[in-house]
């Protein structure tokens, strides 16, 4: 069941229906029932690990806060982490790790035992993430641990953001899982108005420029140079349309029940260097990533700059290495890690250099340093998308020695351009610009209007063949 469904659409519409009749435990039994339903349409067996997973930190986070003993206390917490991140890495990256050892044993590899074929459950990277952010967090006395079972189990399965997040801490979720929610008009508003810019987002735009820019990544060798570079800075553009839109039908759908959920974007693609994209980025993860990541390995009290670097590398390599059990994504997340790196090398050398220089924050200096932060992310893009490193070699030899540009004249790239440029344009004078509270200013018929044109565009603009999106493979 995705939000671009029928069968979704039937299930939100029946949990709101009854919601706002209920008293305060039935509509968390709601919440949780509806939440199972949409996790287990995939499959039966994702329900059972995704309540293991419950019981465990469930239990952990009791044993954690009734325990005065620091070294028990730390045993328990190392025990759910064990027990979590076992779970997916058995289910997401044994397969990986079997052939990476084959391939570095060589002759010796192939004895190694081959596992059974295994279904990676849907959003079990972000549900993990969320689930041991709870513990940690009681381990760390920011969040007392919560005895209502059932209201752990909602937080950790709570059906908006299950799958792709935001990846929320329980501090912040629970409390308002707790709460008896009014009926308010304007949660109903601003719900289906986040729902519809979602799905025009996704299913208008983003799986348009997917189907004509991914096939590419397929088969570079079949492509020309100007293909490869609309390609790359295409699929760019795609994926954050459809990580974008998911984020915003989540914090859509939670708000309709009262509930408000962490905003997951910051207009990533008007950053101006590698380091901003990130603090703009899938912001509930990159905040993950340095409260329980970057921050324990030592990043945020570094030595000198050497050891910055260095963990800098590892933190942004284990981040490639979450997004997937491929080394396409372990070297995406080095790059990126890279390019922090040289950025934070280059801008302390220029703060020495030229610190009374004007030009550092002139126009011109701020649009190349858009550009080439856009270009580098669109080159460290193929690796996240291509198939193997051996198809992301074959795509970078073909898009710096190919020879020429033609294929820039072809129909769907000439499109896929013009959807690209407005959608730059677009994005920077939104991020100049409240437009969602002007839109909150205008009279009730302007909007009236305003939510029927959204929805003729959806309607009838989607594309026949929708794409899934991107971010539920992790």
């Amino acid at each position: 069941m995705t939000f671009v469904s029928l069968e979704f659409a039937v299930l939100l519409i029946c949990t709101l229906a009854a919601y706002y009749f209920l008293p305060r435990r039935a509509r968390q039994l709601l919440l949780l029932g509806a939440s199972y339903v949409f996790y287990t349409y995939w499959n039966p067996i994702y329900g059972l690990l995704i309540l293991a997973s419950t019981l465990v930190d469930y239990a952990a986070a009791l044993a954690i806060d009734h325990s005065r003993a620091p070294a028990g206390r730390r045993l328990v917490l190392i025990l759910s982490i064990v027990v979590n991140l076992g779970i997916l890495f058995y289910f997401k990256y044994t397969h990986f790790a079997l052939d990476s050892l084959r391939a570095l044993l060589g002759p010796l590899g192939r004895n190694l035992p081959s596992p059974v074929d295994l279904i990676l459950p849907v959003g079990i990277s972000f549900y993990t993430f969320q689930t041991m952010s709870y513990t940690i967090d009681v381990y760390r006395g920011k969040k007392r641990a919560e005895k209502d079972f059932i209201l752990v189990a909602l937080y950790v399965a709570f059906f908006p953001q299950l799958v792709a997040g935001p990846i929320e801490r329980a501090k912040d979720l629970m409390p308002q899982l707790g709460e008896r929610h009014a009926f308010r008009f304007k949660n109903i508003e601003h719900g289906f108005r986040l729902i519809l810019w979602g799905l025009l987002k996704k299913a208008v735009v983003g799986d348009r420029l997917i189907q004509a820019a991914y096939g590419a990544y397929l088969d570079p060798a079949a492509y020309t140079r100007g293909e490869l570079a609309f390609s790359a800075v295409g699929m760019l553009v795609a994926i954050y349309l459809d990580f974008s839109a998911y984020s915003e039908i989540a914090r859509g759908t939670a708000q309709l029940f009262g509930i408000r959920l962490s905003r997951n974007f910051l207009y990533p693609h008007a950053a101006l260097t590698i380091s901003d994209f990130w603090r703009r980025w899938h912001m509930t993860m990159s905040s993950w990533v340095h409260d329980y990541l970057f921050v324990p390995l030592g990043g945020s009290r570094p030595r000198n700059f050497r050891h910055q670097a260095r963990t800098i590398l590892t933190t942004m390599g284990l981040v490639g290495l979450w997004h997937g059990a491929q080394w396409t994504f372990v070297f995406w997340g080095l790059a990126h890690g890279l390019s922090i790196v040289l950025h934070q090398l280059v801008r302390i050398r220029l703060l020495r250099r030229f610190r009374r220089a004007r030009f550092v924050s002139s126009r011109p200096w701020l649009f190349g340093s858009w550009l080439l932060s856009t270009a580098t992310r669109a080159l460290i893009s193929i690796l996240f998308f291509s198939p193997s490193i051996a198809h992301a070699g074959v795509y970078f030899r073909r898009l710096c020695f190919g020879g020429g540009v033609a294929g820039f004249d072809k129909p769907h790239v000439l499109l896929g351009l013009a959807c690209i440029a407005g959608f730059w344009v677009f994005h920077y004078l939104q991020s100049r610009s409240a437009w969602s509270d002007s839109l909150n200013a205008r009279h009730p018929a302007l909007r009236a209007l305003a939510y029927s044109v959204l929805f003729y565009i959806v309607l009838f603009g989607a594309v026949d063949t929708s794409e899934p999106f991107i971010y539920f493979q992790f």
